[in-house]
């Protein structure tokens, strides 16, 4: 059983172990030149779907523009600080993530988000465990991810449940890692996300404890432009968000195209299967009610310790069915 989680595992998470690091060549902003440059992460969503079909260059090109995309980013961390360099445009993270960047980078720019029943998130424990509540929690150690959607979910699902953080052992653990202590019983609990997710809780013996939307976590999946590009060409920017619905639109035609995307990446029948369970993303702007989910999110930030003041998120978002 240890050895098929740690399989299914790998499978997918080969999606992140060989990111390269970021793109060499010119760190001043294309914003001139029309050409957009995005660093898609390793992990799937709908910008990555999007580079393999092809739509999302068509409709920027429609728009004047032309797309360069980069090797992919493990995680939004280092996407962030290639924003930061000028050496990319355009990423993909998540409110968490974004949060975190602000503190140093206020000129990140959310404009579209993917939008889904708040199920892709959850707190898994291990196999031979005995916790089935989140009060079973208490005295045990969960696999998070520092800082990022992960401990920001098991902070979000303690609070909730009226556990003070300190009962609960927080163990600082990459994907990678995490998914390996999980399967050897190393660590208790796991709170993870997506395909982590997906690996986690179909593996034998596994129990989820509880998912995002059982304890009001507010954490989604979002696309980031840099400001200055944002001001440079609206037009592109929106171009982006129609190809991202158009992505989102075909995945909820057909019931198997996510599900088919984890597979041709190597992930299990079963991992494919349990992603294909849950109702696919759909896209929406990064309106005044993200805005308010971003602000909520920074202040649990600030009151948690997760951050060390309350991060300015007041212009971090934008709506891209305004731009022209």
């Amino acid at each position: 059983m240890k050895r098929r989680l740690i399989l299914a595992a790998t499978a997918v998470l080969a999606l992140v172990s060989a990111c390269s690091p970021a793109p060499t060549g010119t760190t001043t902003s294309s914003a001139d030149t029309g050409v957009l440059r995005i660093g898609p992460l390793a992990t799937l969503n709908l910008l990555t779907l999007n580079q393999a079909d092809g739509g999302l260059a068509k409709e920027v090109e429609a728009a004047g523009g032309s797309v360069q995309w980069s090797p992919p980013f493990a995680a939004f961390a280092p996407a962030a600080q290639a924003l930061t360099a000028g050496q990319i445009d355009l990423t993909s993270g998540s409110t968490t993530s974004l949060v975190t960047a602000l503190e140093t980078n206020p000129d990140l720019v959310a404009f579209a988000v993917e939008e889904n029943d708040n199920d892709t998130q959850g707190i898994v424990a291990a196999p031979g465990k005995n916790i089935a509540t989140l009060a079973d929690l208490v005295g045990k150690t969960v696999a998070v991810n520092k800082g990022g959607t992960g401990e920001y979910l098991l902070l979000q699902a303690l609070a909730s449940a009226g556990i003070p953080a300190d009962a609960v052992t927080r163990t600082y653990l990459s994907p990678q890692d995490a998914a390996t202590a999980f399967s050897s019983g190393q660590v208790d609990a796991w709170a993870t996300w997506d395909q982590y997710l997906a690996a986690a809780k179909t593996t034998e013996g596994a129990k989820v404890v509880a998912l995002a939307k059982d304890v009001g976590a507010a954490n989604r999946t979002i696309h980031v432009v840099s400001r200055a590009f944002l001001t440079a060409h609206p037009a592109q920017v929106a171009a982006v968000y129609r190809a991202l619905q158009a992505e989102a639109a075909k995945a909820a035609a057909d019931p198997d195209y996510l599900a088919a995307a984890y597979r041709a990446k190597g992930a299990s029948d079963a991992v494919a299967a349990a992603i294909k369970a849950v109702r696919p993303p759909r896209i929406v702007p990064a309106d005044a009610t993200i805005q308010a989910e971003f602000a909520q999110v920074a202040r649990f930030y600030q009151t948690s310790g997760l951050a060390p003041g309350l991060v300015d998120t007041s212009r971090s978002t934008v709506d891209a069915t305004t731009l022209r």
